[in-house]
């Protein structure tokens, strides 16, 4: 998939419609608009739709869905998928969630990609880190990933939550991240509404840097209880109504349901606050308008937990970024439409 942008030369967002591409089937031929002498202008940004059926789960996908992979670094054990050959791009879950998110993509870009799904510690497989997991600590984390692998450079894709991690960091390591995806995730709030999430920030940060070993004493006793919660939230229709606010037409991988409720009840209680504490964080939005690679931001139409106007909040802060928007889509599109997500992901990533 591609789609020709008004110039070679990356420009920053200006106010108009921005590209609209739809895809209607895997062999559809793809309409891309004329190019312009104007910049990617504010609006609508890069316009998905498919209605294609899910392909069968390839033998390399069944491979992933077994036990990660496992390095060592500087805080312990880091859990993470890989899979394929050529230039590396790293992938981030969001909140509640882990690699197993990611499986069908791995998949996808293999022919591509040496492509790397990341357990963020305290998620998945991977345990929390023994101090508070602050968004920069993560961006740390992930660096020091790239480092064990021998990674000089890579490309990086960060989903909500992982969307945060991945841009804070592509502003504090520029020489490092070739280009950076966002995936459902922008910017919420004016710049007054920014400020009172800051105010009410202070107090916050404050008593989980504070209460945090207290964290850590009671983490092992809510370990105790998470078989009877797994159990618990697997019962239907729970996962169905627990996935509705997330998924806008239903899920088509209904085996992933069960993984999800999985990732969510193996979620590491001081990583599900510091993630919690994220939300309206200030130096999210400053690396926001920091990150200089090209930057895709993209997401679902109907997402209800990160809605258009965010992501295009986002993209006006940024130096080099472009849009795109998938249909029939909420908040998780590498699950609900895999085939547009990944489409936009290598025509951005591999035809520039």
């Amino acid at each position: 998939m591609s789609a020709e942008h008004p110039s070679d030369k990356q420009l920053p967002i200006r106010r108009g419609q921005g590209l609209r591409l739809s895809v209607t089937s895997h062999d559809a031929d793809i309409p891309t608009p004329e190019a312009s002498d104007e910049t990617l202008r504010r609006g609508q940004g890069l316009r998905l739709s498919t209605h294609d059926s899910p392909a069968a789960p390839s033998t390399l996908l069944r491979e992933l869905i077994g036990a990660p992979q496992v390095v060592e670094l500087s805080h312990g054990p880091l859990a993470y998928r890989a899979a394929g050959h050529g230039p590396p791009l790293i992938l981030l879950h969001g909140w509640a969630a882990s690699s197993r998110y990611w499986l069908i993509t791995l998949a996808a870009l293999s022919a591509d990609f040496r492509v790397y799904a990341l357990d963020l510690p305290g998620f998945g497989d991977s345990p929390a880190l023994p101090e508070p997991g602050t968004v920069a600590r993560q961006a740390q984390t992930v660096l020091e990933f790239a480092d064990a692998l021998g990674l000089a450079t890579f490309d990086i894709n960060g989903h909500s939550y992982g969307g945060a991690v991945a841009v804070a960091l592509a502003a504090a390591q520029p020489q490092r991240v070739r280009r950076l995806v966002i995936t459902a995730l922008g910017v919420i709030g004016d710049e007054f509404e920014r400020l009172i999430f800051a105010t009410a920030r202070a107090p916050l940060d404050l008593t989980l840097r504070l209460g945090y070993p207290w964290l850590n004493l009671i983490a092992p006793w809510v370990e105790l209880w998470r078989p009877f919660a797994t159990a618990l939230l697997c019962i239907p229709p729970l996962p169905q109504m627990i996935a509705a606010r997330f998924i806008e037409n239903g899920l088509r991988e209904k085996w992933m349901l069960q993984e999800g409720i999985v990732d969510l009840t193996k979620m590491d209680l001081r990583a599900h606050l510091m993630a919690m504490a994220s939300v309206g964080d200030p130096q999210v939005f400053d690396a926001f308008r920091a990150a200089p690679q090209p930057t895709l931001l993209i997401g679902g139409v109907g997402d209800k937990i990160m809605p258009p106007e965010a992501l295009r909040a986002a993209a006006q802060t940024m130096r080099q970024a472009r849009l795109a928007f998938i249909e029939q889509c909420g908040h998780i599109p590498m699950i609900e439409q895999p085939e547009a997500y990944h489409a936009a992901l290598r025509s951005f990533l591999v035809e520039g």
